[in-house]
């Protein structure tokens, strides 16, 4: 049987997308299921892992079944993730300890603060290439350690599991023989030292994470594991964050190429080659990709609230019932008749790193309506 396909799957912060790529690169099929966001306090964000999995594993078979092909005729499967977001799971069960905290959350903000207040930020920069936010993976893992009942102690011991979405799914594919992620997604965490290509212990104890609950780092290409579909055993041969494998994906492989991805959030990374560049701009420098050839690093400017604020708009305010209807009605009005939208729903981004700010409404009047919001949300982004 010809191995002629790729499985790519795509788990992103509202939706799990599988696509079934030919030889040729074009797509055979495709398939897309939302899961429920979760708010259970102003400012906090979580998943259920579980519904990550369920979706994820549901749209690889209907994918399959689109393309009307096997298990045995895919090559590889490449995997590409929401970053940041932290799982927290055991060993013996794979059972979650709790909710995903997502990347959106900010319940760590004050553990940021107090790092901050005892001089420790320029040394997380220099280390990971990142600011000391609650954007990255490490206090949120250290939040579900001194939260959940007794998580530090299993931890210590070697019974639970940490890993960004890549991870979890990498885990469930496997059926828990595999506990790894890439350089691309550990990058992410605000444990992992860039220069250095490894975790670093002076972070690990600064956020109190035991080394026993990470997942080994491996390249972003090549096979890292492996997982039954159906009666085949397929090689699980790419991992790499979304916006990452999204520079790869636009061809900015050279340094000097950049990016912006309208998703979830808007992010714009700059290809630098295999020089880590300190921004001056509170930018944030990256891992692009790491593979047998060496790493590749990225400058990365990153927008909380993108298309998030249609869903809002949905979900929320329920002025529209599908997100495709947020065009027609912001065209119905010729502008924002003086609305304002600031999208700060997850606090701000780059360059502001502002984990209290919230979103605002201004320039409200009688006149205003719901297409006027719309067109000021549109606006925002």
């Amino acid at each position: 049987m010809s191995m002629a396909f790729v499985l790519a799957l795509d788990q992103g912060t509202t939706s799990s997308r599988a696509i079934v790529f030919d030889r040729s690169g074009s797509i055979r099929a495709l398939a897309q299921r939302e899961f429920a966001q979760h708010f259970p306090r102003p400012g906090w964000v979580e998943h259920d892992a579980n519904e990550i999995w369920t979706t994820q594993s549901a749209v690889m078979g209907e994918a399959l079944a689109k393309a009307a092909i096997s298990g045995g005729e895919l090559a590889a499967i490449g995997i590409t993730n929401q970053r940041e977001t932290t799982v927290l799971w055991e060993r013996a069960t794979g059972k979650p300890v709790a909710r995903a905290i997502v990347w959106q959350d900010r319940r760590t903000a004050d553990i940021c603060d107090a790092l901050r207040a005892a001089g420790h930020a320029d040394l997380f920069t220099r280390k990971t290439g990142l600011v000391l936010d609650a954007y990255f993976s490490g206090t949120k893992l250290k939040w579900l350690l001194d939260h959940v009942d007794g998580a530090r102690e299993r931890a210590q011991r070697g019974e639970l599991a940490f890993g960004t979405v890549d991870s979890w799914l990498i885990w469930n594919l496997s059926r828990g023989a595999t506990h790894v992620t890439d350089a691309s997604n550990a990058s992410r965490t605000l444990l992992f030292n860039i220069h250095t290509g490894e975790w670093d212990e002076e972070l690990l104890a600064l956020l109190d994470v035991p080394r026993a609950v990470l997942p080994t780092v491996v390249f972003s290409s090549g096979i890292c594991a492996e997982c039954r579909v159906g009666d085949a055993t397929v090689p699980i041969a790419g991992i790499a964050g979304d916006q990452q494998a999204a520079l790869f994906g636009q061809a900015c492989l050279a340094p000097g190429l950049a990016k912006n991805t309208y998703g979830t959030g808007c992010f714009l990374l700059l290809n630098t080659g295999h020089e880590i560049v300190e921004s001056k701009n509170k930018l944030v420098s990256t891992v692009a990709w790491r593979r047998s050839s060496g790493t590749d690093y990225a400058l990365e400017g990153s927008v909380f609230i993108g298309g998030a604020v249609v869903q809002w708009l949905r979900d929320g305010l329920k002025i529209i019932r599908a997100a495709v209807d947020v065009e027609a009605l912001a065209a119905s009005v010729a502008d924002s008749d003086g609305v304002y939208l600031v999208p700060a729903f997850a606090g701000l981004g780059a360059p502001h790193w502002d984990p209290y700010a919230r979103g605002s409404i201004f320039g409200l009047t009688r006149g205003s309506s719901a297409a006027h919001i719309a067109r000021a949300a549109l606006e925002s982004i």
